[in-house]
């Protein structure tokens, strides 16, 4: 009795060394993969004179640093201010691999409007929502108009260089804009509408001047979450595609919406469907805001990016596809396989007649044994 006790002791001592090993192998390796993320997100966080002195059109990119529940920083905090959304270094990478023999790529959060914004003084983080949104917004229009180039969200899955659509998008010397999902009051009437989320100009574009000047104006007289709830930047720009001042690309260049003009819904995202977007997409848009409000899919915002490459849904796929090194340029297809044999039936015709079956004929014919010699 004492022998298999002390045996059950000796066995449970080894199991806890080898989860303390475990432990420690773990959080090493997750330290390493996080210290090589930074390593080369760090090395496109640019200053002012960088971007003045740059001769190639700036890619801005994003990073919405917010209080968050997600990783703790350690076990009395209960919070942390990272980012802690593990699957944006893998789109962020996309973007990166796809974009930058063309564009000078700038990752800018809330402390980089003072530093690239001449005259800017607004703390931002003595801001609450709502007014701290439209704050951002109106941040990243200056930034637009004082350097030009694209604002493209965090969450998107770059598949080709982005350089022909903002040549496209830029044509006349007009501001562009990209239809996303809308979610505001508007989405009563439509299912895609015109977002600054996803937008570009030249710099110094007069569109972009007269967009601030609304913005600062509407921010001036507005302290709630009525303007977010009406679109009202939104619907500026709208009014101004519609007279012709801002050109308008098409929600399935951007992967919003299928070939058939069917929105991308995040159920989409998440299943492990096809998805029938367009051949000639530059990306798929993953809706980040609303991941992170919906409950159902707070597993992925944890998953690290290992975990992300190595699960079968359909966007865990596409960022596997797109962060490969020297990836072509494509879209995930079912595979159809063309057989190598040729069905026949027993014809109607008399005993003993086969021929080739005809397409579409049906399951319901009755079937033999091929009366093979």
């Amino acid at each position: 009795m004492k022998s298999s006790f002390n045996k059950l002791f000796i066995l449970f001592f080894i199991l806890i060394v080898i989860g303390i090993l475990y432990k420690r192998f773990e959080d090493s390796r997750i330290k390493d993969e996080t210290y090589e993320n930074n390593v080369a997100i760090q090395k496109y966080l640019l200053d002012g004179k960088s971007l003045t002195e740059s001769k190639k059109p700036i890619l801005w990119i994003y990073v919405p640093y917010e209080l968050n529940s997600r990783n703790w920083a350690n076990f009395g905090s209960r919070t942390s201010l990272d980012l802690n959304q593990p699957y944006l270094y893998l789109t962020v990478k996309s973007i990166i691999n796809k974009c930058s023999h063309s564009f000078t790529i700038s990752i800018i959060d809330d402390n980089s409007f003072e530093k690239l914004i001449p005259g800017w003084n607004v703390d931002l983080k003595c801001i609450a929502n709502p007014i701290l949104d439209n704050m951002r917004e109106l941040g990243l229009m200056k930034l637009l108009h004082i350097y030009g180039g694209i604002l493209c969200p965090i969450s998107f899955i770059c598949m080709k260089d982005l350089n022909e659509l903002f040549i496209t998008g830029t044509q006349g010397g007009k501001m562009f804009m990209c239809e996303t999902t809308d979610r505001n009051i508007t989405s009563t009437e439509k299912n895609v509408y015109p977002s600054l989320k996803f937008c570009g100009a030249n710099k110094e574009n007069r569109t972009v001047g007269n967009l601030i000047d609304f913005m600062q104006h509407t921010i001036s007289n507005d302290f709630t979450a009525d303007t977010k709830f009406l679109g009202a930047f939104d619907r500026w720009c709208n009014s101004k595609i519609e007279q012709g001042a801002i050109n308008l690309i098409n929600g399935k260049m951007i992967g919003i919406k299928t070939s058939e003009n069917q929105p991308i819904l995040i159920e989409d995202l998440m299943s492990n469907h096809y998805l029938k977007i367009d051949p000639y997409t530059y990306g798929i848009l993953i809706p980040s805001d609303e991941l992170l409000k919906r409950r159902k899919y707070q597993w992925f915002l944890r998953m690290s990016p290992k975990q992300v490459l190595e699960s079968d849904i359909i966007i865990g796929n596409y960022l596997l596809l797109f962060n490969a090194p020297d990836k072509e340029e494509g879209i995930i297809e079912p595979l159809k396989m063309k057989p190598d044999w040729v069905a026949f039936w027993k014809t109607p015709l008399y005993n003993g007649l086969y021929g080739v079956k005809p397409q579409w004929l049906g399951d319901n014919q009755l079937k033999v044994k091929y009366p093979g010699r």
